[in-house]
C-alpha cells in the first residue's frame, strides 16, 4: 500500500511508525507540507491511506501553517471516500476539525509518559483491542473535546477523554505520540513550543528513554495491525 504521510513540523516525521509500516512492505509517501510543498485538498491518485501528523500549531492556526486548510479538505475527502487513516497528535485534531468535531486547549496539558486506559468499545476493535492500561508519550496542549459524528472513543487518560477515537472500520486517530522515541524529544525540547514551556517541566527525555522498549511493545503491534487492516 502507498500511504501518505503529511509532515507538519519538520522535527515530527513518521518515524518509528513509518519503520514499522516499512517492515511490512507499505511505501511511505512522505509530503513535507512544513517545507512549502503543496498539500492537495484531495487524496492523489494512487494513494491507499494517509498518516497526519503532529505539529506545534493549532488545528485551526491557518494564519500560522497556511496548509492546513487545504490538510483539513483532503482528510475529510479520505473519510468521505473511506480512504484509511491513521492520525497523530495535531492530526487527529485536524481530523476533527476537518467533519464536525471540536478541538479546544486543555486544562492540563500532557507532556512525557502518561498511561491511557482502554474502555469497552475496545474489546471488540480489531487493532486496539488492549486488555489493561498501557503506556504512551503525551506532547500536547490541545485535544478533541468533541468528536465527529459517528466516530467511536477507544481510550481516555485522566486528563484527555478522547485519547484514540475510531471514524469507521479503518480510521483511527491518537492524541499520543506513537512515532517517537528519545531522539525526538530532544529535538522538541531543544526547540521548545508553548506546550513544553507551560507544563514547567525541565525535561522529559529520560523518562521517554526509558519506555522506549515498553512502547514499541505495546505500539509496533498496533501499527502493523492497522497495515494489516488497510490490505483487506
Amino acid at each position: 500500500m502507498r500511504i501518505l504521510a503529511i509532515q507538519n513540523d519538520p522535527t515530527d516525521p513518521p518515524h518509528l511508525v513509518g519503520e514499522w509500516l516499512e517492515e511490512q512492505g507499505h511505501e511511505i509517501v512522505l509530503l513535507q507540507a512544513f517545507s512549502g510543498e503543496e498539500v492537495p485538498g484531495m487524496v492523489p491518485d494512487g494513494i491507499d491511506a494517509v498518516i497526519p501528523l503532529g505539529g506545534s500549531m493549532g488545528a485551526l492556526d491557518d494564519h500560522i501553517a497556511a496548509w492546513l486548510p487545504a490538510e483539513r479538505k483532503l482528510l475529510a475527502d479520505a473519510v468521505a471516500r473511506d480512504i484509511p487513516i491513521f492520525a497523530i497528535c495535531l492530526g487527529a485534531q485536524l481530523l476533527a476539525e476537518a467533519l464536525d468535531g471540536k478541538v479546544s486547549r486543555a486544562e492540563v496539558g500532557e507532556i512525557g509518559i502518561y498511561s491511557i486506559s482502554p474502555n469497552q468499545a475496545a474489546i471488540n476493535d480489531p487493532i486496539f483491542n488492549l486488555s489493561a492500561d498501557v503506556l504512551v508519550t503525551q506532547w500536547h496542549e490541545d485535544q478533541v473535546t468533541q468528536l465527529p459524528t459517528g466516530a467511536v472513543t477507544l481510550a481516555s487518560s485522566a486528563l484527555c477523554p478522547n485519547q484514540v477515537f475510531r471514524i469507521g472500520s479503518k480510521t483511527y486517530a491518537t492524541q499520543f505520540h506513537p512515532e517517537v522515541d528519545s531522539s525526538i524529544i530532544k529535538l522538541w525540547e531543544d526547540d521548545a513550543d508553548n506546550a513544553f514551556l507551560e507544563s514547567g517541566k525541565s525535561s522529559v527525555e529520560d523518562e521517554v528513554r526509558n519506555a522506549e522498549s515498553e512502547l514499541a511493545r505495546i505500539w509496533k503491534p498496533v501499527i502493523q495491525g492497522w497495515g494489516k487492516l488497510i490490505q483487506q
